[in-house]
C-alpha cells in the first residue's frame, strides 16, 4: 500500500482539503463547537508540523534532485504525503 500512487495521491487531496478548511475558518466562523475545535487541531497541526517536516523533506528532495523552491512548496503544501512517497521512490517528482 506505501508503494501506491494511488494511496499516497489520495492523501495529498487529503492534505488539500486541510488547507481549504483552514482558509474557509480564518474567513468564516463555525457555528459547530465542534467543527470550530476540528479546525483549531488542523490549524495547529499543518502550521507546526508542515514547517518542521522540511528539515526531513529538503534533504530527501536534493537526493532526488528536486528543486528548493519546489521541495518547500510541495512539503508545505503536502506534507509528508510529499515526501514520504519520494523517498520510497514511489514519485519519481
Amino acid at each position: 500500500m506505501l508503494d501506491n500512487k494511488i494511496f499516497w495521491y489520495g492523501n495529498m487531496i487529503g492534505a488539500v482539503l486541510g488547507w481549504v478548511l483552514i482558509v474557509y475558518g480564518l474567513m468564516n466562523s463555525f457555528d459547530s463547537g465542534m467543527m470550530r475545535f476540528l479546525w483549531l487541531i488542523v490549524l495547529i497541526g499543518w502550521g507546526f508540523g508542515h514547517p518542521i517536516e522540511l528539515s526531513k523533506s529538503l534533504p530527501i528532495a536534493k537526493k532526488k534532485n528536486v528543486p528548493l523552491k519546489a521541495a518547500v512548496i510541495k512539503t508545505l503544501v503536502f506534507g509528508l504525503t510529499w515526501w514520504v512517497p519520494l523517498e520510497r521512490g514511489v514519485f519519481e517528482d
